[in-house]
């Protein structure tokens, strides 16, 4: 009987790929037809040959590997047994009956929502009830059928091992077929809901946000275009990662920035981003506060930037008139009455805006005027067309430059900051500590550094909010308001401020924010409660969700990374139980001892068939360091540094911050002694952690003789 089913399901599969190859020839054909059909118009002819070698594309792809479920579900109400094919894509045939049914389709949600028996799910028309009576998962590879396994529950770790026991360049591929209950309520959250979700290391945060903007892109299309959405990664590296991620799902021409992307692009400015590696060692050696860092990514910094922006609004008119061949046509007083006249509401809610219709009113009042105001002038002039003309120039060119560049208004309110030390003052009494080295003196050097670099367009990662937040309410956020949804990804190492400037840039949107508490390393900017920043950013019209369980790695590695976490008292994440080898804790003497093992760890985990593999450091000199000695035993690995935007697999030697939301097929820890990660600081105890949890298969974790016994 079940080799009778198991022929059925093949004669099935040979069908459906029949049919997808009757598809894909009827996409051909409109394809080579498109160009007579619409040779008229030039922009429909772009966008049908866009559309259907999108849909060709789509269907070359997934047509060796065409579904990866089976629903049969029986309607209340009808009597046939409806039998839906899921598969990454949806595909109809020439009359439009559904050959497979796509993820994202409500009717899909079932597969990983409903046990057998009677189910639900929520169409547009409305809740659809009635029996589900088969759910049956399949394993096709090249367009043969494997295996299948009928499923009978919700989820299942043991129907997660095969997904999960493969390399890491293979992994996000399979996602979509082994979503789990509480990921997909995230990625089906609706558009108009703003989702904070903690999620602990490996638990498929990273895929969950992506899975969640394809899923929300389908199922808006009519109404929203990819365009209007937006993915926010901490840096270049991992934004190059996941770049391939979404077309793979179906969905183009979303974008993907770093925060300073963002920033640059939105102020108009090319800005050069500090490396701040000096400035994360020495919170971490020093484990600081970092007072003039921590400010600037919090809400009094916002308060400050409001007060500055108030007195802009006041003496934004200066006190010169405007003036024509050395005599003055138009008085100062007159152009702040009428500047003064315009409240500030919704249409005039920029100070640019206020003066673009001040300039309005006033070119109105030279009209109604004109001969009262020419009259001094008239005798410099013997054409009367010139003088017109030239009465309004002088107006443009009195408004032209009235507010200065963003940049340069940004370093006009650091020069207010550092004659006015007492704002710092009164921030450090509101509930931060006082730093034994970052005194009053330091504060005031960096804030002279601050506006040095700002001379030379270089920022801070704190800088930005500031310089996002002081455009928008100068003069507007333009394009920026057609986004609808936001995707930030590693949110942990955003500040408060950084959230409140997005929300006001992206007024339109609402945010899908993805991060762990556990892995925010950069004490002096990451988030310290989601709950603070919900309130501020989001008035608490916000949901704070969890994702408890790890996927990554095995039950062996997730087991020692949680005494780690535990260790400064953060909770522990819940392993899926995939086993594996024990961690190998090794001791070593020397560099070239360490190198050795090194070297000899990634030749077994080569001869094992690991395509991805980590060598992760505490810092860069000894990334670099280690790199360099590998060479030396014929090893080439590439040298992971902030800079680098692109990481296609192989070996590569990498620090711990830069390695979180990253995996690896193996990885090994160059030393994890007390003298690279202190047990006594939360900091050391969270770096490691991160280090521990991006293998998948395995790790081994080196540690200098005389460090701590494992």
């Amino acid at each position: 009987m079940e080799q009778l089913e198991f022929e059925a399901e093949k004669e099935k599969l040979k069908e459906v790929l029949e049919k997808y190859k009757d598809v894909i020839k009827y996409y051909d054909l409109r394809l080579e037809a498109i160009p007579k059909l619409y040779k008229q118009d030039t922009v429909m002819l772009e966008n049908m040959l866009n559309m259907y070698a999108q849909k060709l594309r789509l269907m070359e792809k997934s047509v060796k590997n065409p579904y990866f479920a089976r629903l049969d579900f029986a309607r209340d109400g009808e009597q046939k047994v409806e039998k839906l094919y899921i598969g990454k894509v949806g595909v109809m045939d020439e009359e439009n009956n559904s050959i497979t049914i796509d993820w994202r389709a409500p009717i899909s949600s079932m597969y990983y929502d409903s046990n057998l028996g009677r189910a639900s799910y929520e169409a547009p028309e409305g809740t659809c009830t009635g029996e589900l009576l088969v759910k049956r998962q399949y394993e096709i590879e090249n367009g043969e059928l494997k295996s299948y396994q009928d499923v009978d529950t919700v989820s299942n770790d043991e129907l997660l091992k095969p997904y999960l026991g493969a390399n890491a360049d293979n992994r996000l591929k399979n996602i979509v077929s082994t979503i789990q209950t509480e990921q997909n309520a995230i990625i089906r959250e609706p558009l108009n809901k703003n989702v904070i979700v903690q999620g602990v290391a490996g638990s498929g945060k990273t895929t969950v946000a992506l899975h969640r903007i394809a899923y929300l892109v389908y199922n808006n299309r009519n109404k929203i275009k990819p365009e209007q959405y937006l993915v926010i990664g901490p840096n270049k590296f991992f934004v190059s990662y996941i770049s391939g991620i979404l077309p793979d799902l179906d969905v183009n021409d979303v974008s993907q920035l770093t925060y300073s992307e963002l920033c640059s692009e939105f102020i108009g400015e090319e800005l050069e981003l500090i490396n701040e590696e000096k400035k994360l060692i020495k919170s971490i050696s020093n484990e600081q506060e970092l007072t003039y860092e921590r400010l600037k990514v919090s809400m009094r910094y916002k308060d400050l930037l409001d007060e500055f922006i108030n007195q802009l609004n006041k003496s934004i008119i200066p006190d010169k008139g405007i003036t024509l061949k050395g005599m003055e046509i138009i008085p100062s007083n007159l152009i702040k009455e009428i500047y003064n006249s315009i409240s500030t509401n919704e249409i005039y809610n920029t100070i640019h805006k206020k003066t673009e219709r001040t300039k309005l009113l006033l070119e109105k009042y030279i009209e109604d005027n004109y001969a009262e105001i020419a009259k001094e002038i008239k005798e410099k002039y013997t054409d009367e067309r010139k003088l017109r003309k030239d009465v309004g120039e002088a107006v443009k060119k009195y408004f032209k430059n009235l507010i200065p560049s963003t940049i340069k208004l940004y370093e006009r309110f650091l020069e207010d900051l550092e004659k006015d030390m007492n704002k710092i003052d009164q921030w450090n009494s509101k509930g931060m500590k006082e730093e034994k080295e970052d005194n009053a003196k330091s504060v005031k050097e960096k804030i002279e550094n601050n506006i040095k670099n700002i001379k030379d367009k270089k920022v801070e990662f704190e800088d930005l909010s500031a310089l996002i937040y002081l455009k928008c309410k100068v003069i507007g956020t333009e394009k920026y308001a057609t986004y609808r949804q936001v995707a930030i990804d590693e949110a942990q190492d955003f500040g408060d401020f950084s959230f409140y400037a997005l929300k006001v840039l992206l007024e339109s949107a609402t945010f899908s924010i993805f991060g762990d508490i556990a892995q925010s390393i950069y004490q002096y900017r990451g988030i310290h409660k989601w709950e603070d920043m919900m309130e501020e950013t989001f008035a608490n019209d916000c949901e704070l969700k969890y994702l408890k369980k790890s996927y990554r790695t095995t039950a062996e590695i997730m087991n020692e990374a949680n005494k780690v976490i535990t260790h400064i008292g953060l909770d522990a994440a819940m392993p899926v139980i995939r086993h594996g080898e024990e961690v190998k804790y090794i001791p070593y003497n020397d560099l070239e001892n360490q190198v050795e093992i090194i070297t000899n760890a990634i030749t077994e985990y080569r001869q094992r068939g690991f395509k991805s593999i980590a060598v992760i450091c505490k810092n860069e000199k000894e990334a670099s360091q280690i790199n360099d000695a590998l060479a030396k035993h014929d090893i080439i690995a590439k040298n992971i540094t902030n800079s680098d935007t692109e990481y296609d697999g192989g070996i590569c030697t990498i620090t711990s911050y830069l390695a979180k939301g990253l995996e690896f097929d193996g990885a090994v820890i160059s030393d994890a002694s007390e003298g690279s990660y202190n047990p006594n600081k939360a900091i050391d105890m969270k770096l490691l952690y991160v280090a521990m949890t991006r293998p998948l298969h395995e790790l081994r974790v080196l540690e200098q003789r005389g460090g701590v016994d494992k």
